[in-house]
């Protein structure tokens, strides 16, 4: 109770200090007064009475300062001064001020942006219950690089394990048509196995997930919508429990809701309806049909991820023996992974972002270093008000505590200009953003980022005023009191210590900028690669045909046949074709190969090759160039189609050193008919811009195997987005209940495909450039003050006969310098941190002499101008006006 009793009375107290200053005022002017009196009535005059009394009292301004001191949290007050006083010393320097606010601003804004990327990907726990204990289980296939699990795999594992709590499956997810609630779309979906949210521990907002029986072969269809996808096309309605919607021709019960903060355990856009995985309840590899799964589980508490691992790689190695032979060489190299479902989810946006983070912690650091230079020459120039301080008795302490004050308040200013930035920069982030950062984690301002904020807003206070505070709380009074300015041995050391700053300025500018260039090198380099066709005017458009409507291949291509008669009939259209991916979409299919004539190899493993179903058109729409024999004709497109075309990378890998066209390739089982190929295109890049054209072949889009989707490829005379509407009622036109999806232009196709590329290169470029602009007027100011300086100096040399060009060069020295050591150490820098970059590289090294070359060339030119308007100041001196100044 005493202490709750004293901080309410000090409370009371600082709320009304100046009232209770007054009081203390008057009480000690009442005790002198009554001890004047008392003097008086003794005999003694009363001048005399009063100096006596007041000697006898004490010094008034001592007694008050020790009453406040008294009443407690005096440094309150002393704070609330010195703010008050800095924010006075500001005012009468706003070059200074805005100088120093906008260089903090830019950096806490940036650290602070970038940060919210970081905290929401990769330090943010994901939004389950127990997060940690979540793990992606995997075997991972050297035949096809992907990490997938067989359903008689899965369901071993789920059976015979005893380090987890449940496990559960999802496959990759597909698009499907719904219609009979209001105009037909596509829409995401994904099969979960029955258990699937409860090993999330979420469960829907209303209704419920699926029932064990469910997830059983022939069970009743039902589904469960996200909270988004509910709200958009059902309108928030509640009576949708129950409720039947068509997908793909197929009624589906809707059972539940998921809540709207659900986020599916995958990097991809959260599906927008869950389906029941339908699963044999046994292991059985000799079914029909093998569905390629992912796994997640829940472990054990005090499991660790090895542990799990280990127990399922033996289970797998003790199925082994009931693989049929199909799959004993696909499974060849094959090995089980287990990783923590975070770190899966992060994956390589893991290193990006920490160089990010890297990058502008760089341009806050060369930010402080610059307002430490800055602050030493401000102190520098307010010698003599320090000294006078120091004369009517402030201390070493009081001028430190005043000058970092000034600090704090100048980092308070930068941060709340700087949280300025940061709201529009995490704006611009969240919007340009690749998709696979906003799909691992939720990017905003909350409270974790702000307590970022304030404390690199407390580190760079630190940083740029704890030293120069240290250097001016102890001046010299004798000095400082001249009129004079002289150049003393300290003012040498400091001259030399904002040297040693700028440099470091320059080495940390050169590392960045190194970083940044061979970012936008590689990104020139990477828009310049010729993709294999032209995709000017091109527009793309994909369709997926229901299988319960379409089920025999004469259906699906007399479909197709009609939509690109109706589109080819188009005024602005000049060419259309249709094939099972367009470029730069992920590959449909592939089949197993094997060449006439040639040997199998030992293990009878056949390598896997892409195959694309194309029509008739596609290479003179795409402009594809024809390398040799012919392309498809209407001949080729019948019921059993023996034609193939094949891209040079396949003749280069399987045809080194003879004729191409003419030879007969089988694709897929041993029963497969044999194809005669007839031509050879260019390459095409399919997967990405940065990976080299894949082995592939083309067949024409027709027969047995014909796929339920394809893409559309539409060149047009004007803006293909123009055509968007007529392309989709031609659709329509055929089956008014067939959706179109993944509409877009293949020109931003490109660009989509160089969105990681572009991002990174942006972000790190306008770093770089904000760490040269940082690095100049560091250079500008030290070179600038020494000019000021020494404007003495320079008036006795030009009035003793000194040319323009001696001042100048005398004036440059040390910027050229300072320019030379900065060069070589930040080279030095830039060869050890750019090798971290070699994973985001396209087409160069991290060592890129030229990149490096020109990155030490420009901070050379920039730094040489900073140094050469000072200069050029210097030579215009008057020397009548500086030694009269003087």
């Amino acid at each position: 109770m005493r202490i709750v009793g004293e901080m309410l009375r000090r409370v009371r107290v600082l709320t009304r200090r100046s009232e209770f200053g007054r009081e203390l005022n008057e009480e000690i002017r009442l005790h002198q007064e009554m001890k004047a009196r008392e003097l008086i009535a003794r005999g003694l005059p009363e001048d005399d009475a009063r100096c006596v009394a007041n000697r006898a009292v004490g010094n008034a301004m001592s007694l008050s300062e020790r009453g406040r001191e008294a009443w407690g949290w005096r440094w309150l007050e002393d704070f609330a001064q010195d703010l008050r006083f800095g924010a006075r010393m500001l005012r009468k320097n706003p070059g200074f001020a805005a100088t120093a606010v906008l260089t903090l601003a830019l950096g806490i804004g940036a650290n602070t942006a970038i940060f919210s990327v970081v905290n929401g990907v990769l330090l943010r726990q994901l939004p389950y219950s127990d997060p940690e204990r979540l793990v992606w289980a995997g075997e991972y296939w050297p035949r096809i690089n992907d990490e997938v699990v067989p359903d008689p795999d899965y369901t071993n594992w789920k059976l015979n394990n005893r380090d987890f709590e449940s496990i559960a499956a999802f496959d990759s997810g597909n698009q499907m048509n719904i219609t009979g609630a209001g105009e037909p779309e596509r829409v995401e979906s994904v099969l979960v196995t029955a258990n699937f949210t409860s090993v999330l521990a979420v469960q829907p907002s209303f209704g419920r997930s699926f029932l064990t029986e469910e997830g059983a072969p022939g069970a009743k269809l039902v589904a469960i919508l996200s909270d988004a996808f509910w709200k958009r096309k059902f309108g928030e309605a509640r009576d949708i429990l129950g409720r039947d919607i068509a997908l793909n021709g197929q009624l589906y019960t809707v059972v539940g809701v998921m809540p709207e903060r659900f986020r599916f355990p995958d990097r991809r856009p959260n599906p927008e309806i869950l389906l029941p995985f339908q699963l044999p309840p046994k292991v059985d590899w000799n079914v029909g049909r093998v569905s390629l799964t992912r796994v997640i589980g829940r472990l054990k508490p005090g499991v660790s991820v090895a542990q799990a691992k280990a127990e399922l790689a033996g289970l797998s190695k003790e199925a082994e023996k009931d693989v049929p032979a199909m799959f004993v060489h696909a499974r060849d190299g094959m090995e089980v992974r287990v990783t923590g479902l975070h770190e899966k989810l992060v994956g390589d946006t893991r290193p990006t972002l920490l160089i990010l983070l890297a990058a502008v912690g760089l341009v806050l650091l060369i930010g402080c270093v610059n307002l430490a230079n800055l602050q030493l020459a401000r102190s520098a120039n307010r010698q003599k008000e320090l000294a006078v301080r120091t004369a009517i008795g402030a201390g070493r302490t009081r001028l430190m505590r005043q000058l970092l004050t000034e600090a704090i308040l100048i980092a308070a200013l930068g941060a709340v200009v700087g949280l300025l930035l940061a709201v529009s920069g995490v704006r611009a982030l969240a919007e340009y953003a690749p998709s696979n950062f906003l799909q691992v984690g939720n990017i905003a301002l909350d409270r974790w980022v702000l307590l970022f904020a304030l404390g690199i807003t407390s580190l760079t206070a630190a940083l740029f005023g704890t030293f120069p505070a240290l250097r001016a709380s102890s001046p010299d009074v004798n000095v400082g009191l001249k009129s004079a300015r002289i150049l003393s041995l300290d003012g040498i050391n400091q001259s030399k210590l904002r040297g040693v700053l700028v440099t470091c300025e320059l080495t940390l500018a050169l590392t960045l900028l190194a970083a940044s260039g061979l970012l936008l090198r590689s990104l020139v380099l990477l828009s310049n690669v010729d993709p294999g066709f032209d995709p000017t005017n091109l527009l793309t458009v994909s369709v997926t045909l229901p299988e319960s409507k379409y089920e025999r291949p004469e259906q699906k291509t007399a479909f197709f046949d009609r939509v690109l008669e109706r589109i080819l009939e188009l005024p602005a259209v000049r060419s259309a074709a249709m094939s099972s991916s367009l470029p730069l979409t992920k590959y449909v299919r592939g089949a197993a190969l094997a060449v006439e004539g040639e040997p199998s190899s030992e293990s009878g493993l056949r390598p896997l090759v892409p195959m694309q179903h194309v029509t008739a058109r596609y290479f003179a729409t795409l402009k594809v160039p024809s390398r040799e024999g012919r392309v498809f004709e209407n001949r080729d497109f019948t019921r059993n189609p023996e034609s193939v075309i094949a891209n040079e990378a396949f003749v280069r890998r399987y045809f080194p050193h003879g004729e191409v066209v003419g030879k007969r390739i089988r694709l897929g089982g041993v029963s497969a008919p044999w194809k005669t190929i007839v031509g050879v295109v260019g390459d095409v890049r399919h997967t990405s811009l940065n990976h080299e054209a894949e082995p592939e072949v083309y067949v024409p889009y027709a027969g047995e195997n014909t796929p339920s989707t394809a893409m559309l490829a539409v060149r047009t005379e004007l803006d293909p987005r123009s055509l968007v509407a007529a392309v989709r009622n031609e659709v329509m036109a055929v089956d008014a209940e067939q959706p179109i999806f993944a509409v877009t232009t293949m020109e931003q196709r490109i660009a989509n495909a160089a969105s990681g590329t572009r991002f990174n290169a942006t972000l790190l470029g306008f770093f770089g450039f904000a760490a040269l602009a940082l690095a100049a007027v560091g250079v500008y100011g030290v070179i600038a003050y020494s000019v000021a300086e020494r404007t003495h100096e320079i008036g006795i040399r030009v009035a003793l006969g000194a040319s323009r060009g001696d001042v100048t060069r005398m004036v440059m020295s040390p910027g050229m310098t300072m320019t030379a050591a900065g060069i070589v150490l930040g080279m030095i820098g830039a060869a050890f941190a750019t090798r971290f970059l070699a994973g985001l590289l396209y087409g160069i090294g991290p060592g890129d002499p030229v990149t490096l070359g020109a990155a030490a060339g420009t901070l050379g030119v920039v730094a040489l101008a900073a140094c050469y308007l000072p200069a050029r100041r210097a030579t215009r001196v008057d020397p009548m006006a500086a030694l009269r100044d003087e």
